[in-house]
């Protein structure tokens, strides 16, 4: 997220967010600084006490990590200061935040629960009534600050998922058409194949004229062909040539006739 100068003075005017107001946090910094260890072990204990909160934090080692950045976050409150560096570190607050999925009613949970520790602290520190009651309404003022624009981290993350949630179901829906383009230009192809090729068969049907004897057929221009000569040029069928049981033993019969001719005619020529 980009912020402006003129955004930054925006929010402060809408949270009521002033000069009083940071002068009255600035003078109040030494007092948290000297408490600072105190306040951040009071928040802990107090955070780590739930079980939803104390399984987002986890180990010891976060833990210990926690605590300084919540040291230096709570002094940079009473900066008086909310320049664009501090406009960031409370956006990236809000991003860590969204990115270890802690819901906004957590964080929102530990703000109230920080702001009554760090009153508490400035009543013990504070005698003036009213100087308390600045103090403490300027914090409150910070504190709004501060949860806009954490806020507007989660909102802006949670528009860039979906986003890309968008941006990927367009991308798989425009895959799906090509997809469903190719299958089609293919099917298409098949059935153009498939209407080819039943265009090629030829088929033999009707009354054929066929010899009784010879087995020849008479063709549409009043010619005789060999019977195989006919059915190749009217049907895709080829013929492999072959003898059947019957035909082989006449065949065979002729041939022994022959042979037993032929030596007979020599035997003959002899005598």
């Amino acid at each position: 997220m980009q912020i402006t100068d003129h955004e930054i003075t925006r929010r402060k005017e809408l949270v009521g967010l002033g000069s009083d107001e940071a002068a009255v946090l600035s003078g109040c910094r030494q007092l948290i600084e000297d408490e600072i260890d105190i306040i951040v072990e009071e928040f802990y204990q107090l955070q780590t006490s739930d079980s939803e909160i104390s399984l987002l934090i986890g180990d010891a080692d976060t833990l210990r990590r926690l605590h300084a950045a919540q040291r230096q976050y709570v002094i940079e409150l009473f900066s008086g200061n909310t320049d664009l560096e501090y406009v960031n570190n409370r956006l990236r607050i809000g991003l860590v935040h969204k990115r270890n999925g802690i819901e906004p009613k957590l964080y929102l949970s530990a703000v109230r629960a920080l702001k009554e520790i760090l009153c508490k602290a400035l009543e013990r520190r504070i005698a003036d009534s009213e100087a308390l009651t600045a103090a403490c309404q300027a914090l409150d003022k910070q504190f709004f600050f501060d949860i806009t624009l954490v806020f507007d981290t989660y909102t802006h993350s949670l528009i860039s998922e979906v986003q890309s949630a968008k941006e990927k179901a367009e991308s798989y829906a425009a895959s799906l058409e090509i997809q469903v383009a190719q299958r089609t230009r293919q099917l298409e192809d098949k059935v153009f194949q498939l209407q080819a090729a039943l265009a090629m068969v030829k088929k033999l049907e009707g009354v054929i004229p066929i010899c009784g004897v010879c087995k020849k057929i008479r063709n549409d221009e009043q010619s005789w062909q060999q019977l195989e000569q006919y059915i190749t040029e009217h049907s895709e069928a080829l013929f492999s040539h072959g003898l059947c049981p019957d035909c082989f033993e006449k065949e065979m019969l002729g041939l022994r006739e022959l042979r037993e001719a032929r030596i007979l005619h020599k035997s003959d020529a002899r005598k």
